[in-house]
């Protein structure tokens, strides 16, 4: 697929065009006098600045600003969805390199699924294919943004997109090399979405578990539920899921779920040891 014909490439061609820029350009102008949050953002090149700067809770502030309009029906819907799709979309090519990475590690660990080749895409999905898709999940994310998450908002873009572009493809959730993927500071970190450089720890455990699963540390039930427990939906007071809600999820008793997360844990020690050692730590 070549630069000048991807479905990205024609997006940015048209959110670059001055009828574009000038809606744009109306919209925010319209927004700041309204919005304080967005006071200083009264035209195009002005949310450029803002974003492409490091005072990343400003960036939080400006873009949860432009998602709550998003949430709205409308045409100030969909101007406001397509000023944040703009800002996103230099994160769009990693994430297509991450889901076709991510759903080839799947076919290494967990085997070929119905319609998927080895190469972790079905044969009819080309590169120009995934991007496409992606770019409509990241269109459903801004425009369905939980609004309950005020803080991280590009990185929470990101990784939502990723995810749902990974079951789009048929990848479960507790396949946890799919699932595990990066949000890496080069994730979004071009001008209008920039996130901080250093990693959180969490963005560092789910680094390493990837790394794990590719170099087989893990194995299919370890994963799973190292994922489940850190990552999933379910957690306790502390955060993370119980050993009793693990066991629930993977239809065990509490003490073979506590045997198997300890299990984990231990080989995903070792696993840091060697990462450590191969510098990537």
């Amino acid at each position: 697929m070549s630069a000048t014909s991807s479905p990205l490439t024609a997006l940015q061609r048209q959110f670059a065009h001055p009828k574009s820029r000038s809606r744009f350009d109306t919209a925010l102008s319209s927004w700041s006098a309204q919005d304080p949050a967005l006071e200083d953002v009264g035209s195009h090149e002005r949310l450029s600045e803002v974003l492409a700067s490091r005072d990343y809770a400003r960036h939080d502030e400006v873009l949860y600003a432009l998602l709550q309009r998003a949430a709205l029906a409308g045409a100030e819907g969909v101007v406001a969805g397509e000023v944040v799709l703009n800002a996103m979309s230099p994160a769009v090519p990693r994430v297509v390199g991450r889901v076709i990475r991510a759903s080839r590690a799947v076919i290494g660990t967990f085997g070929a699924r119905r319609g998927v080749t080895g190469g972790g895409v079905s044969a009819n999905e080309a590169n120009a294919d995934v991007q496409s898709a992606v770019i409509g999940h990241l269109w459903e994310q801004i425009r369905c943004y939980p609004l309950r998450r005020r803080h991280h908002v590009a990185a929470n873009l990101v990784f939502d997109t990723q995810r749902a572009a990974l079951r789009a493809l048929g990848v479960d959730i507790t396949q946890v090399s799919a699932e595990v993927v990066t949000m890496d500071d080069g994730a979004v970190s071009q001008p209008l979405a920039e996130i901080p450089a250093e990693k959180t720890a969490s963005e560092e455990l789910l680094e390493l578990l990837a790394w794990a699963v590719e170099q087989r540390w893990l194995d299919e039930q370890e994963a799973a539920i190292l994922t489940a427990r850190y990552f999933g939906e379910q957690m306790g007071r502390d955060g993370v899921a119980t050993d009793r809600q693990l066991g629930t999820l993977f239809g065990v008793s509490q003490p073979t779920a506590t045997r198997r997360r300890n299990r984990a844990l231990g080989a995903l020690a070792e696993a840091g040891r060697e990462w450590q050692r191969s510098g990537r730590g």
